[in-house]
């Protein structure tokens, strides 16, 4: 396969090579929120499955205050 490139000398002169050029500190903030929100939603997830298991657990096992 043929680029048709046969010097590094014309570089400069073409165009993009991949699609969305420029957009890459757009996507990075993107892709930073998506894993902010995510975090925090398997933080929220874990801490009430955590309350749910604690509030079975003190109903079948006597705490020793009782």
């Amino acid at each position: 396969m043929h680029t048709g490139v046969t010097s590094l000398a014309s570089l400069p002169s073409l165009a993009e090579v991949y699609p969305f050029a420029g957009y890459e500190p757009l996507f990075s903030v993107i892709a930073l929120i998506f894993f902010i929100a995510f975090i925090a939603k398997q933080i929220s997830m874990d801490r009430a499955q955590h309350e749910e298991m604690i509030d079975h657990t003190a109903e079948a096992v006597a705490t020793p205050a009782e």
